[in-house]
């Protein structure tokens, strides 16, 4: 299992909202929020995908390279189960990816703590020390 969470995600343009699990990713290293979405849902949510708003930027992975598009500044996050938001999120949009994926910058942002990460296994760093959430189910899009 992993840590998995329920975001409300908008797009700033468009206004469109999904409600959908993400991939806490910790290996998803950058400097500012940011959060991964799969082209499908990218699409859904009509995230700016063209010039002049987005671009085409190369991201090292495990795996190797790839060229995502890179949009910035274009939704707002909000962590569902603690009414915790984000205003502004720079998104990256995978032709491969079926998962949405959080940040390690937007994990932290958002106050998401890793407890048990294999038991999928958080808490909100506001949370009382013996409080300890667990993941949500994964949806792939």
């Amino acid at each position: 299992m992993a840590v998995r969470v329920r975001l409300l995600i908008r797009s700033l343009d468009t206004n469109v909202e999904v409600l959908t699990a993400a991939l806490v990713n910790t290996g998803y290293e950058v400097e500012e929020p940011e959060i991964l979405l799969p082209r499908r849902l990218a699409e859904f949510m009509d995230v700016s995908l063209k010039p002049p708003r987005a671009r085409v930027m190369v991201y090292e992975t495990p795996f190797g390279f790839y060229h995502l598009i890179f949009s910035p500044k274009a939704v707002s996050v909000h962590l569902v189960d603690v009414c915790k938001s984000v205003g502004e999120v720079n998104v990256a949009v995978s032709e491969s990816e079926r998962e949405v994926l959080i940040s390690d910058a937007l994990a932290e942002a958002l106050g998401i703590q890793l407890v048990g990460i294999a038991r999928g296994l958080w808490r909100y760093r506001d949370d009382p020390p013996d409080v300890i959430r667990e993941s949500v189910r994964a949806e792939y899009w």
